[in-house]
């Protein structure tokens, strides 16, 4: 699977690794990968040379599958890391602290299961490797290495990469943070008994399977199946963009010229554009993925989907015939649409609009129907809605409020969509464009941005 950017460009990078997973016919694979992008992080504004990215992205799709200490092993010294996390320039004179406590805090154990002196510790073990210039390959250079024996999460010795990596996955808590880093990407965030019994399963399935990622994931989406928990605490898993968007393009049959054709600026505007996370924690999750400029942008990118959309592909054969039923199976949910999604297919007789609608709605960011709006009652702890009063918990009562504003931009949106001619659409363009113009902000040429 090719990968390599032409010319150098930043922009042609991202836009091979979608062109990739879109052809790929190897998704458990590909959502792997990009489940390790946005764990052990690296983003190409910092890094600045899109072969390293290129080649990190390599290093996860095929090694994701070896054990995950391994793994931690192999990205330790990847040169996109260590120029991310400063690791080429920490030496015994001045170790920079920077991936020993990434490594602890975001990619093996979490907040509060280590101290300020197991971050100095796992520095100094890790100094003396640098990249070279001539050919941006990472090597130990002795002399600029320490190699006192260190004391990290308890255990001594510890005076390279292998023992730091050794500490650290040995440790209590580590298994428990693979686990619960799966379950969140893969079944969204569970709470109360649901979450425990979860993350229970899913740290026993990384202990019996010699730590791999692989066995966890298989049994996250056994559990996921299984539904545990109801649909009352599944209801907060929300698909990041490029997932949505690849299931969007293989549920369509859109090409990829007309792909990336319509999402041009997508990417940015929904707020996950591949290789530039935000920052080394990665992408955010949950609802987050959904304030009002991510939902306009998806909403856009949706209509544009539908208007490509061969009327003789499966999915628009079920849509025009209104076998919802088939439609919603060709979109791999199982049931029909929700009351919600349906009373907005059926309000347009458009065939495009109809799709679209159907693409952005909540049943493709949920697995679950999600309830109505909900008024929040601090002293009896209930909410009152149209269909009468039902017990929820205040942060479902966030999540149902933040459905309402999306309901309420996809649907302006969508009228804009439905009724804007070509010609309005690039006026519309133009009068931006000057506005920014106007403003002093640098217009840079479409082809050379990055999606």
């Amino acid at each position: 699977m090719e990968l390599d950017p032409q010319d150098g460009g930043r922009a042609e990078a991202v836009l091979a690794w979608i062109g990739a997973l879109h052809g790929s016919t190897q998704p458990f694979q590909d959502r792997r990968t990009l489940l390790l992008h946005g764990w052990l992080v690296s983003a190409i504004d910092k890094v600045t040379i899109p072969e390293l990215m290129v080649e990190q992205i390599r290093l996860f799709m095929n090694h994701g599958g070896d054990s995950f200490p391994d793994l931690l092993r192999s990205i330790t010294t990847n040169p996109a890391m260590l120029v991310y996390l400063d690791g080429r320039t920490s030496t015994a004179e001045a170790p920079n602290e920077n991936y020993g406590r990434e490594l602890l805090e975001l990619f093996a154990l979490g907040v509060g299961h280590y101290n300020e002196d197991d971050v100095q510790s796992a520095a100094r073990a890790l100094t003396g490797w640098i990249v070279r210039r001539e050919d941006n390959l990472a090597q130990f250079v002795l002399r600029r290495h320490d190699a006192t024996p260190q004391t990290l999460l308890g255990v001594a010795g510890v005076d390279d990469v292998d023992s730091v990596i050794g500490a650290v996955v040995d440790h209590e808590r580590h298994a428990t943070f693979v686990a619960t880093r799966i379950m969140r990407e893969y079944l969204g965030e569970l709470t109360g008994s649901a979450a425990s019994d979860v993350i229970e399963a899913l740290r026993s399935a990384y202990l019996d399977g010699d730590q791999r990622l692989d066995p966890v994931i298989v049994r996250a989406l056994e559990l996921g199946l299984e539904d545990l928990g109801g649909p009352h605490e599944m209801g907060s898993m929300v698909l990041a963009p490029i997932p949505w968007l690849m299931i969007c393009a293989r549920a369509t049959g859109v090409g990829l010229r007309a792909l990336q054709r319509g999402s041009s600026g997508a990417f940015r505007d929904m707020g996950q554009v591949p290789l530039l996370p935000p920052g080394v924690a990665g992408w955010p999750a949950g609802i987050e993925w959904l304030t009002s400029s991510a939902v306009v942008a998806r909403t856009r990118l949706a209509a544009t989907i539908a208007e490509t959309t061969d009327q003789s592909e499966p999915l628009a054969i079920a849509m025009s015939d209104e076998d919802f039923d088939l439609a919603a199976q060709h979109l791999g949910l199982g049931d029909s649409f929700t009351t919600s999604t349906m009373s907005a297919i059926r309000s347009t007789t458009d065939p495009a609009a109809r799709l679209a609608r159907r693409t952005c709605s909540h049943d493709h960011h949920f697995p679950t129907p999600i309830p109505c709006p909900h008024r929040w009652r601090p002293r009896d702890r209930m909410h009152r809605c149209s269909r009468g009063r039902h017990r929820r918990s205040l942060p479902d009562h966030r999540r149902h409020i933040a459905n309402d504003d999306i309901d309420r931009a996809r649907s302006r949106h969508l009228r804009v969509v439905d009724r804007a001619s070509p010609v309005r659409q690039q006026r519309a363009g133009a009068r931006r464009t000057a506005g920014r113009q106007r403003r002093g902000q640098h217009t840079a040429p479409t082809d050379r941005r990055l999606p």
